[in-house]
């Protein structure tokens, strides 16, 4: 329960942060940013519920939107051991879902992970454009 609610709150943080900045280029809090071009940030939501076409119920952690369409779209571990492949390819899938819904959005995908990532997933993270970060030292 603890390590649960530990991972709630470092969601509640970097939503926090995305709101107080407003204006921020994503490589401010991760790396290998495929578009790092400046964001303005005009709503900040997390837990954002939604489901697939067969109806399993999917969730995104933060989601940055900015006045241009494109989307911050993190997903957020808080655990001590690394993420491994299966969880960067479950954000993958959760990803292309809720981009089909909002074809009008140009998602850029980010992983914050404080166990860091296994060499399989930071090489998926890596080939499929999805940023990385270990910690945030911005708050």
């Amino acid at each position: 329960m603890i390590s649960h609610l530990t991972g709630k709150m470092a969601e509640y943080q970097l939503t926090t942060e995305f709101r107080s900045r407003k204006r921020f280029s994503p490589s401010r809090y991760f790396a290998n940013v495929a578009d790092d071009t400046r964001l303005n940030v005009t709503d900040v939501r997390m837990r954002v519920r939604f489901q697939r076409p067969d109806g399993k119920n999917m969730e995104m952690d933060v989601l940055a939107e900015s006045d241009c369409g494109r989307v911050l779209a993190t997903e957020v571990k808080k655990t001590k051991a690394p993420v491994d492949h299966t969880l960067t390819e479950d954000f993958m899938e959760k990803l292309a879902v809720y981009a089909a819904q909002h074809p009008d959005k140009q998602m850029i995908p980010a992983f914050f992970s404080t166990g860091g990532f296994t060499g399989k997933a930071r090489k998926f993270c890596e080939e499929n454009g999805i940023a990385t970060a270990r910690e945030i030292s911005v708050f």
